[in-house]
């Protein structure tokens, strides 16, 4: 039986039916949504941008923030790995194009090589440049952003190819399935073109794969890599089948011979009709979601537990076919799942624990990546106080997550980064105490966020003023206000609305309320601030109008690694010709308190991985 789950969040578009979801790899509650007019059999396309919010009663919503109209339905969507607000998009016109969703209605740029409907693209999560696209002329396409032409094109199949995917663990190797009833696997360092009696290189020059596999005698439309196991994939097609294939042989064939084979480990019978998508989950070996005509999307176990079942769940609230399913990137359990009938669901399929925490865990235990940032906008985190100072009446600090204007998203006001979080834990570091004898301490935050120093500082010093500020996003302010008032801070902590470089009164007027000296401040601090080299200058600007002309006047800046090390050089470069100085920064590890010298060559030899578990705590003075 199903464990009980709240209703999914719903989202309708009248007129269009959806053929595609993408959860973006930055962003764990944004999402792109692709459809067609008429069923997508003529008319316009449209690219919808939505947000998954907090609902009623704890349940989810689903938010549309913008869209964009084009001539000829959008078949699939696929978000950029190297650049948060962009995608890729493939419509049945056989053209791709790519939006930025800070822009409005146009895309930023657009090709047209296929000379059929383009029916999936797919970005690569290693070589991160790239991108696919398949189509019903039988070819697949590698393109990257910068060039007008495709830089690939493989001539994969004689017919349709519904869906090209690269693999999630060699970035030269790509699987595809066509109408034709195949699997294959290229690894596009071999050679161009098969050779053989079967193959015609002038009028079908059919590209050689590595592997092929004769996955049914039906048309095959859907496949997915396990994301870990290598060469394990999943199938599915009109034959109503979902299967398994261990294709591992490949590793030691003959890159230049065309090698059939290919063992299926697991059949998995149960839907009704044909199985339109397939997709592992990204948060266990052997789980995986199928979509279907049968208007249910089911999820599967690989290796269920003796005597147990390998159908887990049956999702059966559409009233029209079941075009897909795509699994959350960082909540686990959270999927979404559309069909025909113009609506997109999403639905959590366990839950047990806040998704938040479940996304923390699973990051840290299952890949060891230490979260860079938490909760999502809109939700209420709680902090834990380590240190509470002199206050010991003060256990925890309740945060409403900001959740920016569409046009601000590019802001990242829309997490408690890690580095805020350090800031708290450590807030001994500023070395407040310093100031205990003055009557007025004044402490300004920038890029504040949710507020969590600037209310800590204010709850746990008796005699700070802060100023906690952010960009003029209207619901950005509004929730920083609120959290301030949410905890107590209101007294001694304002909030106020200020873009870096302009004029700094607004900041300095909370001070003037305190007339007992200067009303520049004592203290700046910021965290995560530093990720945007073409913001540097405004901010040192910004830094220098506002700091105390005082031996004692300091300036603390935290930034997780993944700012990057030359960028944080690039700043630290740029601070000495502004007539400060780095009088200290350190490299600190989030979990073991590790203390070690900054050093930034180690950008060389350092992983993702690795760069996640550090933060840098930079303290700035006047030269």
């Amino acid at each position: 039986m199903n464990p009980a789950r709240p209703p999914p969040a719903v989202l309708q578009t009248p007129g269009f039916a959806h053929y595609s979801v993408a959860w973006s790899p930055f962003h764990n509650s944004r999402i792109a949504l692709a459809s067609a007019a008429n069923f997508g059999l003529v008319g316009n396309g449209r690219l919808h941008m939505v947000s998954l919010i907090p609902g009623v009663g704890g349940s989810s919503a689903v938010k549309l923030d913008k869209q964009y109209e084009t001539q000829d339905g959008i078949y699939d969507v696929a978000w950029s790995e190297i650049h948060e607000n962009q995608l890729v998009t493939g419509s049945g016109d056989g053209t791709l194009k790519l939006w930025d969703i800070l822009l409005n209605d146009f895309p930023i740029r657009s090709w047209h090589e296929h000379s059929r409907e383009v029916f999936s693209v797919d970005w690569s999560n290693i070589k991160k440049d790239t991108f696919a696209s398949s189509s019903w002329d039988g070819n697949v396409k590698l393109w990257t952003p910068e060039l007008p032409r495709s830089v690939t094109t493989l001539h994969a199949h004689l017919s349709c190819v519904y869906q090209a995917l690269f693999s999630p663990h060699q970035p030269d190797i790509l699987a595809t399935c066509s109408t034709d009833g195949t699997m294959k696997i290229f690894d596009l360092r071999s050679p161009a073109y098969a050779t053989g009696p079967a193959t015609n290189s002038f009028t079908h020059p059919l590209s050689n794969a590595v592997l092929t596999v004769p996955a049914s005698g039906t048309e095959l439309l859907s496949l997915d890599w396990n994301k870990y196991r290598p060469f394990v994939l999943a199938t599915t097609g009109v034959d109503k089948m979902v299967k398994v294939w261990d294709c591992r042989m490949i590793q030691s064939a003959n890159l230049s011979a065309q090698t059939i084979g290919g063992v299926c480990e697991v059949q998995l019978p149960g839907h009704e009709y044909a199985v339109r998508k397939v997709q592992w989950s990204p948060h266990h070996p052997d789980i995986l979601a199928t979509a279907s005509y049968d208007m249910t999307c089911r999820i599967w176990s690989s290796n269920p537990s003796a005597g147990g079942s390998s159908l887990l769940q049956v999702h059966d609230p559409h009233t029209e076919f079941a075009a897909g399913c795509s699994w959350s990137l960082y909540d686990e359990g959270l999927i979404a799942s559309w069909c025909y009938s113009r609506n997109t669901r999403v639905c959590q399929d366990i839950i047990e624990d806040d998704p938040e925490d479940i996304m923390s865990a699973s990051l840290h235990t299952l890949y060891d990546y230490a979260p860079i940032s938490h909760s999502t906008p809109g939700s209420i985190f709680t902090y834990t106080i380590k240190r509470n100072g002199g206050n010991s009446a003060l256990r925890q600090i309740t945060l409403q997550v900001p959740d920016t204007q569409a046009s601000n998203w590019s802001l990242h006001a829309s997490s408690i980064w890690q580095a805020s979080l350090h800031i708290a834990d450590h807030i001994e570091y500023l070395q407040l105490d310093r100031f205990s004898d003055r009557k007025v301490l004044r402490v300004l935050e920038l890029g504040a966020s949710a507020g969590l120093p600037s209310i800590m500082i204010a709850r746990t010093t008796p005699n700070a003023v802060v100023v906690a500020s952010d960009y003029p996003d209207e619901n950005l302010i509004r929730t920083l206000s609120d959290n301030v008032r949410r905890n107590h801070a209101s007294e001694r902590c304002w909030t106020v609305p200020y873009a870096w470089g302009n004029d700094t009164s607004p900041l300095l007027m909370p001070a003037q309320q305190n007339p007992e000296g200067s009303t520049l401040f004592d203290i700046i601090v910021a965290a995560d601030t530093l990720w945007n080299p073409e913001t540097h200058v405004q901010f040192i600007n910004t830094l220098c109008m506002c700091l105390n002309h005082t031996p004692d006047a300091r300036v603390h800046l935290v930034a997780g690694l993944h700012t990057g090390r030359y960028t944080l050089q690039s700043f630290m470069n740029a601070v000495v010709m502004h007539k400060l100085q780095v009088e200290r920064v350190v490299e600190r590890e989030v979990m073991d308190g590790v203390q070690r010298p900054w050093d930034v060559t180690r950008a060389e030899s350092e992983d993702e991985r690795e760069r996640r578990k550090w933060v840098v705590w930079m303290v700035l003075r006047w030269a």
